[in-house]
This record gives C-alpha cells, structure tokens and sequence, in this order.
C-alpha cells in the first residue's frame, strides 16, 4: 500500500527522502563562511599581485623607453658631426664634378 502513488504514505516517504538528499546537499553555515572567508582572502591577495604587476610593467616601458632615448642620443650625435661626416664630404664631391664639367667643355684651356 505504501508503494501505490495515490496514497499519503507513499507521498510522505517520498517527502522523507526527498528531505534526506537534501541534508546530505547542505553544507553548513561554519564551512560555508570559512570558504567564503579564504575565496576572499585570495581575491584581495589576486588583486594586489595583479596591481604590482601591472607597476612593474609600467616602470619596465618606462626604463625600456628612457634606454632607447639614450641609445638614439648617442647614435644622432650633433651638428658637428653631421657637418664634417656628410655636409663637407658632400660638398666636396659635388664640387670636384663641377670643375670636371667646366675642363670638360673648355678643353682643358
């Protein structure tokens, strides 16, 4: 009798096991706190060694950018160098054709 659905025996056995599972699904108050408590505690530990690298990349783009600087200094030089390295030389080639153009077409007279 307790086996045919139509009954309230049945439906309270049902409800008894139903509420069994149930127990067995809850997870009490204390461990569900202490977990929340160590989620929390690695969020905030996640967050902070998220907020240092991301320190650390910006002070590393910033050492990068300050060495490039240094190294594109050292390799433009200065005006001097750009004078006598490639105006002068410039000069003088183009000035050495010239004269050759002009004894060219004079005949060398």
């Amino acid at each position: 009798m307790a086996d045919d659905p139509s009954t309230i025996a049945w439906r309270l056995q049902r409800l008894e096991e139903a509420v069994r599972d149930l127990g067995l699904r809850v997870v009490s108050v204390e461990l569900y706190t202490r977990d929340r408590a160590e989620v929390e505690r690695d969020l905030v530990e996640l967050r902070a060694a998220i907020a240092d690298e991301k320190q650390a990349r910006k002070d590393d783009v910033k050492d990068i950018r300050a060495q490039a600087d240094k190294q594109a200094e050292r390799q433009s030089g200065n005006w001097r160098q750009a004078l006598f390295g490639g105006v002068i030389p410039g000069l003088v080639v183009l000035l050495s054709v010239a004269v050759q153009i002009v004894l060219a077409t004079r005949g060398g007279k």
